[in-house]
């Protein structure tokens, strides 16, 4: 197993978006449905955002990081941090960044721990199931590994968003990630923590015809993932600022 890349924070690309040509508010993405957090749903970053200053902790795997959309400020966290900047002007915005490569469950609590502690986050943002789907994680150990994960989270004192995860036509191909999607969104269910179905997102994209998420051109490709990158740190966006204004 690789090892985890070292945490890093997203401001020191914020300016980059602007010198990439990138607003901080592109056009809407459709979304079948809205994503809602309700007002006082997330109270320590609704603190953060009252004193001034937001600390999020985003966690995943390889799209968190954003390799195929080639370069740093069109990653979601870097696309997340310019939105929330320009919606809430006068707070000092944070983003970091842990993506791991399917990390073990002992591994994945260890470093969420360090972070936690390292980074002192108000907010946390993460997309399980990608890694358990591909190893083929029994539910029963997937759900304990959320519980548990959701469990320290909340003793460190940090609201937490979850993302299902990703849709893929060439995946959903060769394996069933959809039962790790339904986990997800029982788990947030149950726990009382806001979950964003990327997983429902991106198939809606995909068959609408807004997304080719099947695109095998190289350049498309990256197109596409600077597309869905924006895509999901505008929808995540408006949900945190609707739910702390």
């Amino acid at each position: 197993m690789r090892p985890s890349p070292p945490l890093v924070w997203v401001a020191a690309v914020f300016g980059a978006l602007l010198a990439a040509g990138l607003p901080a508010q592109a056009a809407t993405c459709p979304v079948p449905d809205a994503f809602l957090i309700p007002h006082g749903g997330l109270p320590v970053t609704q603190t953060g955002v009252a004193i001034g200053r937001l600390t999020i902790l985003t966690m995943g795997g390889s799209a968190t990081v954003g390799a195929a959309a080639r370069g740093p400020e069109f990653t979601y966290p870097a696309r997340l941090e310019a939105r929330l900047r320009a919606a809430l002007p006068g707070v000092d915005i944070k983003v970091a960044v842990q993506a791991a490569t399917r990390p073990t469950t002992a591994d994945l609590l260890l470093k969420l721990d360090a972070d936690l502690a390292s980074v002192r986050p108000g907010l946390v943002i993460w997309g399980p199931g990608a890694s358990a789907a591909a190893r083929g994680d029994d539910l029963e150990t997937f759900n304990t590994t959320l519980a548990e994960v959701m469990r320290r989270i909340r003793l460190a004192g940090a609201d937490l968003v979850m993302m299902t995860l990703q849709f893929a036509p060439s995946v959903v191909r060769v394996m069933n990630p959809y039962p790790y999607r339904m986990a997800v969104i029982r788990g947030g269910d149950m726990a009382g923590v806001p979950v964003l179905d990327r997983y429902e997102l991106m198939h809606f994209w995909s068959g609408s015809g807004f997304m080719n998420l099947d695109a095998t051109d190289a350049e498309d490709r990256v197109r596409v993932a600077r597309r869905l990158y924006d895509c999901m740190a505008e929808i995540l966006a408006e949900g945190i600022v609707n739910a702390v204004k």
